[in-house]
């Protein structure tokens, strides 16, 4: 569903530039087109707000987000997040595909969800 969102929303952006333009999406054309898919996926991020996290599931999105790009954020950074139900919270989040291990910590799996939660 990303994907096809994404990829909508660059062909709404080529099919904008001028002809000569259009056949090449370019690394500046992906990063234009992330606001427009931010705001036309809004239901599908807040499905996962809202319908598919704890509240503690949606503090940890919130503070891995807020860390920025790529960052890798330890257990015990997560653990001081969400103490009362850490285990079960990092399951959900790890099962949902949210987030992944990584080099001794967690990162978001895709960087359009992390830049949604940021």
């Amino acid at each position: 569903a990303l994907i096809q969102l994404l990829c909508s929303e660059i062909i709404t952006l080529k099919n904008k530039q001028p002809v000569s333009e259009r056949r090449l999406a370019q690394v500046i054309d992906v990063e234009a087109a992330i606001e427009g898919a931010l705001q036309h996926g809004r239901f599908f991020f807040a499905d996962i707000a809202n319908n598919q996290v704890t509240k503690d599931g949606l503090a940890m999105l919130r503070f891995i987000a807020a860390q920025g790009e790529g960052k890798i954020v330890s257990e015990e950074q997560l653990r001081g997040q969400c103490p009362d139900e850490f285990e079960a919270t990092l399951t959900n989040l790890l099962q949902r595909e949210l987030i992944e291990p990584f080099e001794n910590g967690y990162r978001f799996q895709v960087e359009l969800i992390r830049e949604w939660f940021g």
